[in-house]
C-alpha cells in the first residue's frame, strides 16, 4: 500500500500554467476553462477531478475548496468510443494508480464506466448520446463534463448536486451549444468562474507545430481552436455589432424625428413589434419593441398603442406571409384583422440580402463630422433587449467550417431572427427623415449674391425691396 502511496503522489507534482492554476484556485461553485485545442483544458478538468476523488491535494490548492473523506462524482463527455476511450479513460490510466482502485464496471463496449476506490471515493462516466434520464436521480458532491454539455444534461446534474452543495466545472473548446456562452461565459453571477485559454498558453507546444495547425484551419475555425472563442459567434450573420458602440442608453425620441415601426405576428410564437426613429442626420435608432406571446389579435393592437402612447409612426411594415386569407380558419387574415383595431399595415419587401447589406452599412462605424469621431448611423436602445439579444445570437444555419465546404447560398438558422426580420422589412423601406413642418408656414428663400440669411419673400407689386430690405430682421446676436 505504501508504494501504491508513493506512484499515486505524483498528483502532487503537477505544474499548471498560469491559466490552469486560475482556474484550480478558484472558490466559486461553478468553473469553466474555454480553451483552444492542446491549451490544457482537458488536463486541468482531470486533475481537479482526482484532487477530490483521491483526496490528495497540493499544497497551492484551497484549503476551503477541498473535501474531507470520500466524493461521490460524475464524469461526462461526447460518447464512448472516442471521447471516454480515447481521452478520459487514457487520461485516468496515466494519472489514477491502479493500487488505490478496488473496482472497476465496465459496459458492453469495454469502456470502465464505474469506478470505486480503496478510500471509499466512486464515480461514474457517461455521455452526452445517452438520454436524460441517465442524468437525473443522481446525487453527488463533484461533476466534470469535458466538452460542450447540452443544457438539459447540465441542468439535470446541477439538480444531482445541490444535496452536497457539490461542484461542477466545464473543460471545452466552444464550438457547439451557444447556451453556455449565455449561461455560463457571460453569466453574471459570483458564483461562476470563467477562464479562457489559448492554444500558446500551453509551454510544452512549439510555436512551429502551433503554426502548421493553424495554416490547417479557416478563420472562424481559429477563433475556437487556437484561441477559445466561441465558434458559434464566428458564425455570426452580423460580425459589424459592437454592444460597446451600438448599444445606448434609452432617451426620449424627439417628436418631429421620423418613425417606423415593423410586426412579425406568428401563430405559435411571439409576436415580434420593432420601432426605429430616422433623425434629420439620417441616423437610425431603434428605441422601442415588444416581444408579445399568448394574444389575440385584439390584445396585440392594444398593446401596441398603449406602447406608442400617441406618438405614432409614420410607417407600418408587415411580414406579407401575415397577408394571407386562411381558408382552413374561415378566411382569417392577420394584416386585415389588424386594420380593425387601428393598426394599419403596408407589406414589407421581403429581399433578404438588400435588408442585410443595408444594416451591415449602417452598423459600420464611419467619420462624423458632428460627433468628431467614427459613430455607425445605427443604434440600439439599451431597453430594447430582445433585439440586442437577436443580434449575437443570429446566425447561419449549420455555418460551414470546412475550406471545401462553404456554401455561398448560406441560409440564417431559423432561430433567434424575429426582431433581425422586423429591421430587415424597415430597411428594405429605406428608411429616412421627412421633414413635417407645416406647408403654410411663410416660405424662406435666399435673396441676392451677398446675402448670408434666407429672408422671406416681400410681395410688393410682385417686386423685392431694396438689398437691405431681404436681409431678414434678427435680434442683436441672434444668429
Amino acid at each position: 500500500m505504501e508504494i501504491a502511496w508513493r506512484k499515486s503522489k505524483r498528483l502532487l507534482y503537477y505544474q499548471p500554467h498560469a491559466k490552469q492554476e486560475e482556474f484550480h484556485t478558484a472558490t466559486t461553485g461553478i468553473r469553466a476553462i474555454f480553451g483552444g485545442n492542446r491549451s490544457g483544458k482537458t488536463t486541468c478538468g482531470g486533475m481537479e477531478f482526482l484532487f477530490h476523488i483521491t483526496g490528495m491535494y497540493p499544497d497551492w490548492y484551497p484549503e476551503e475548496m477541498r473535501f474531507d473523506g470520500p466524493v461521490i462524482g460524475r464524469i461526462a463527455c461526447k460518447d464512448f468510443q472516442k471521447a471516454a476511450g480515447g481521452v478520459i479513460i487514457p487520461f485516468l490510466e496515466e494519472w489514477l494508480d491502479p493500487a488505490i482502485i478496488k473496482k472497476k464496471t465496465r459496459n458492453p463496449i469495454g469502456i470502465p464506466v464505474k469506478w470505486e476506490l480503496k478510500n471509499g471515493s466512486v464515480f461514474d462516466i457517461l455521455t452526452y448520446e445517452q438520454d436524460t434520464e441517465q442524468y437525473e436521480g443522481w446525487k453527488g458532491h463533484i461533476f466534470w463534463g469535458d466538452e460542450p454539455i447540452p443544457r438539459d444534461k447540465w441542468i439535470a446534474t446541477l439538480r444531482g448536486l445541490v444535496d452536497f452543495r457539490g461542484r461542477a466545472w466545464l473543460t471545452l473548446t466552444p464550438l457547439t451549444q451557444p447556451w453556455i456562452y449565455d449561461d455560463i461565459y457571460n453569466a453574471n453571477d459570483p458564483n461562476v468562474k470563467v477562464v479562457t485559454t489559448d492554444i500558446r498558453d500551453n509551454p510544452h507546444l512549439s510555436e512551429a507545430a502551433i503554426q502548421d495547425f493553424e495554416r490547417s484551419l479557416t478563420p472562424e475555425e481559429k477563433e475556437a481552436r487556437i484561441h477559445g472563442r466561441f465558434l458559434h459567434l464566428s458564425g455570426l450573420i452580423y460580425k459589424e455589432y459592437n454592444p460597446n458602440i451600438h448599444v445606448i442608453e434609452p432617451f426620449q425620441i424627439k417628436d418631429h424625428w421620423t418613425r417606423y415601426f415593423c410586426i412579425d405576428p406568428h401563430p405559435r410564437t411571439p409576436t415580434a413589434c420593432l420601432w426605429l426613429a430616422v433623425d434629420p442626420q439620417e441616423n437610425y435608432w431603434i428605441y422601442d419593441e415588444l416581444w408579445l406571446d399568448g394574444m389575440t389579435i385584439d390584445q396585440v393592437a392594444s398593446a401596441i398603442h398603449a406602447q406608442e402612447a400617441g406618438r405614432l409612426p409614420q410607417l407600418r411594415f408587415i411580414d406579407p406571409a401575415m397577408d394571407k386569407d386562411n381558408e382552413l380558419a374561415g378566411g382569417f387574415n392577420v394584416r386585415k384583422e389588424l386594420m380593425k383595431y387601428g393598426i394599419f399595415t403596408s407589406r414589407a419587401n421581403t429581399d433578404t440580402d438588400l435588408g442585410r447589406n443595408r444594416i451591415k452599412q449602417a452598423l459600420m462605424p464611419k467619420y462624423s463630422t458632428v460627433a468628431g469621431c467614427e459613430m455607425p448611423r445605427l443604434r440600439i436602445m439599451r431597453n430594447c433587449t430582445q433585439t440586442n439579444y437577436e443580434f449575437t445570437h443570429y446566425i447561419w444555419d449549420e455555418y460551414a467550417r470546412g475550406r471545401d465546404d462553404i456554401d455561398p447560398k448560406q441560409r440564417a438558422k431559423k432561430k433567434n431572427d424575429h426582431f433581425m426580420d422586423c429591421l430587415k422589412y424597415i430597411m428594405n423601406a429605406d428608411p429616412h427623415f421627412m421633414n413635417n413642418e407645416d406647408d403654410n408656414e411663410p416660405e424662406l428663400v435666399y435673396k441676392g449674391e451677398y446675402s448670408k440669411f434666407p429672408t422671406e419673400q416681400y410681395k410688393s407689386g410682385g417686386q423685392s425691396k431694396s438689398y437691405h430690405d431681404l436681409v431678414q430682421e434678427r435680434e442683436p446676436g441672434k444668429f
